[in-house]
């Protein structure tokens, strides 16, 4: 998480930034928002709860990332632009 922080405060990626942990990745971090980042704790799949933010972002652009590929045929359907891991880590080590 901290190095998202840091690519939202450098201005490498772009806000709002929402992102999604499920299962162990949630533990010792908050939900909420921090720093330019939100953080969401899903409470059953992580994909549902990906495609539950997309949904309701009604009129703001969405780049979802996913190397999951029926997660990007749900995100596209619904108009999400949809990027793998290499785009976010690009931008995470700058």
């Amino acid at each position: 998480m901290h190095q998202v922080r840091l690519a939202v405060d450098a201005g490498r990626v772009g806000e709002p930034v929402t992102v999604v942990l499920e299962g162990k990745a949630r533990e010792g971090v908050q939900p909420g928002l921090a720093n330019g980042v939100t953080v969401v704790h899903a409470a059953g799949s992580g994909d549902d709860s990906l495609i539950d933010v997309a949904a309701t972002a009604s009129d703001q652009g969405i780049t979802l990332v996913t190397a999951d590929r029926e997660l990007r045929r749900r995100a596209e359907a619904l108009g999400a632009d949809v990027v793998g891991p290499g785009w976010l880590l690009e931008r995470l080590e700058e």
